[in-house]
């Protein structure tokens, strides 16, 4: 719903985005909405107007399960309106999860509103417009693309658990049905024959396997029998079999009674229509006499999945064209391009390639720099190894006096003139105590500091020369280097020619580029700015965001620890060693 351009009453103005991911939240009342998206918009109106603001617009995202944005055509067309209009003060929603699951999506989105003064209000998450608000946000984020991807991979692996164990996932091929059986009071999904289809499917490889039956016309004939696809909502009768469906059908290996799960077939439980001879005999006529094989299409280049556009945050896919001599070639094409959002032209690969080498040549890290930060780094691995000597020193000390009153405890333990009850009691705090302090002595024990320390002087390895190395690597190398070193890279086109606009870098990389950058074009000291983000460095690279040990050092810079501070230091680093990894593979690749 849209209103005039400019309120009457001079309110600020809002619009709400609402949205359920899939399409059963929406059958669950009388209203076709369901029960979430009234509730949602309730919600969202009342803090609307709490904020004294109209809202002049709604964007409903119904049955949507996109973990990323650039599935949800409704975002899309909110962010445009606002930056069409540019007339809007918040975007409230009724909790941040309903809006984005990909970290990267709500970083590179909020950058994005607040250039244009755009406020987002989550009514769930309570985050405010200020430095802790924004951290707050941050990690809800994470916390959400987290839960996102737990699910989804535990989904993943329960449904592959039941693929191998010969169930079926999904909605069953023609031919069969989808059914609910009950075992001893347990439902139990399972596929079943499908009586009126099934047998239509058998004389479909019956007839193929003659020989004399082109696709059409063995359509034409199948139409003839009844066979028609299964009934849909918008398709009650359901509609005739196409001429791909026939194709697919008699290729696929399901009718044999099997399942595949991850390219490994396994026997199913469901019933085979045909035998292991009648499918041959149809395969033998599919692709030795009618050549029936498929084109792979595939372009499996180093750069595939990496790059997004710079103008609207959409992947950038490779594709094939054909020159005015017939000659192939292959170019890149941002996807927004595609679906009529986004004007970024065509680029050819080669100029994208030569992109990505200039961009390399950009993050490398002067050696005075690499020196500074491997300094403050063995300062904080010093003080880490003082501050865990003391700690266990201390509790050995405690220790020892424990043993001493246990033994003075044990020897009253019988002795009818002290109060045995309140001996015994002594005796269970002593030894919960003792229980505790080992606890602590096993926590404080960590693996070798110089494990860690090496994990990131790999890191500092591959941002000496990245570019001379990117250069020299093969195809493998600069896929794995590009995997190591960034998320994304944003492209776009110039007078020129194309160029990386933004990247994007993993864990471990950032802080230090953060480093590297801030000393470039931040005016003070380069040995606090150092400080400052390779503490970020211990505490992300380290911990890697994959590691449930504590991070090295707390975010406090190189000053050495006191034994007055609470934290606590780990040494093992999760991702670091990939990077290692990595710069291997490019040596190999030379």
């Amino acid at each position: 719903m849209m209103l005039p351009s400019k309120p009457a009453n001079g309110h600020k103005r809002s619009v709400v985005y609402l949205r359920v991911s899939s399409r059963g939240q929406l059958l669950t009342d009388y209203d076709p909405e369901g029960i979430s998206i009234p509730a949602q918009r309730v919600a969202c109106s009342r803090r609307s107007a709490e904020l004294d603001a109209d809202v002049i617009a709604e964007y409903v995202e119904s049955a949507r399960s996109a973990r990323s944005i650039d599935g949800r055509p409704e975002f899309q067309k909110m962010m445009a309106r606002i930056k069409a209009e540019r007339d809007v003060d918040y975007i409230i929603v009724y909790a941040r999860s309903r809006m984005f699951r990909d970290s990267t999506d709500a970083a590179l989105t909020k950058r994005e509103l607040r250039a244009m003064g755009v406020q987002l209000i989550s009514i769930m998450d309570h985050t405010e417009d200020n430095a802790i608000g924004d951290l707050v946000a941050t990690i809800i984020d994470g916390v959400n693309e987290y839960q996102s991807r737990a699910s989804g991979a535990d989904i993943a692996y329960k449904m592959g658990q039941k693929v191998i164990r010969g169930g079926s996932i999904g909605r069953a091929p023609i031919g069969y049905l989808n059914v609910r059986d009950h075992i001893e009071g347990r439902e139990v999904r399972t596929i079943a024959t499908d009586p009126a289809r099934g047998p239509l499917v058998v004389m479909a490889f019956e007839l193929y396997a003659t020989g004399s039956y082109s696709f059409p016309d063995l359509r034409d004939v199948l139409t003839d029998a009844g066979l028609r696809t299964k009934p849909t909502k918008n398709r009650p009768k359901g509609t005739e079999i196409s001429i791909h469906k026939i194709g697919a059908l008699l290729r696929d290996r399901y009718y044999l009674g099997y399942v595949t799960h991850d390219g490994v077939e396994y026997k199913g439980r469901h019933a085979p229509l045909i035998d292991i001879e009648l499918f041959n005999r149809v395969q033998e006529v599919l692709y030795e006499q009618r050549g029936a094989g498929t084109r792979a299409r595939v372009y499996n280049h180093y750069l595939k999945g990496m790059l997004r556009c710079h103008r609207c945050q959409a992947r950038i896919i490779i594709m094939s064209g054909k020159s005015k001599s017939g000659l192939r070639y292959l170019y890149f094409m941002c996807r927004g391009r595609q679906e009529h959002t986004c004007d970024l032209p065509y680029i050819r690969l080669d100029d994208v390639e030569k992109a990505i080498e200039t961009h390399y040549a950009t993050i490398e890290i002067p050696q005075d720099l690499r020196e500074r930060i491997s300094a403050g780094i063995d300062a904080a691995c010093s003080a880490d190894t003082a501050v865990s000597n003391g700690l266990r020193a201390q509790v050995a000390k405690r220790l020892a006096e424990l043993d001493i009153q246990e033994d003075r405890f044990l020897d009253m333990v019988g002795d009818p003139d002290w109060p045995q009850e309140k001996i015994l009691k002594r005796l269970r705090g002593i030894r919960d105590e003792q229980a505790r302090l080992h606890a602590q002595l096993d926590r404080a024990e960590r693996p070798d500091l110089d494990a860690g320390r090496a994990a990131i002087t790999a890191v500092l390895d591959l941002l000496t020369a990245p570019g001379d190395l990117y250069r020299l690597a093969g195809d493998d190398g600069r896929r794995a280097m590009n995997q190591a070193l960034f998320h994304a890279l944003y492209i776009d086109a110039y007078e020129g020619g194309p160029a990386v606009a933004l990247d994007h870098p993993t864990d471990p990389i950032a802080p230090l580029l953060n480093v590297h950058r801030g000393v470039q074009h931040e005016s003070g000291d380069a040995d606090r700015i150092a400080a400052r983000e390779v503490t970020a460095l211990l505490a992300t690279a380290l911990n890697g965001g994959c590691s449930s040990n504590d991070p090295w050092v707390e975010l406090r810079g190189f000053e050495p620890l006191t034994p007055s501070m609470p934290w606590r230091c780990a040494t093992s680093c999760a991702i670091a060693p990939c990077v290692a990894t990595a710069r291997r593979r490019c040596h190999a690749s030379v």
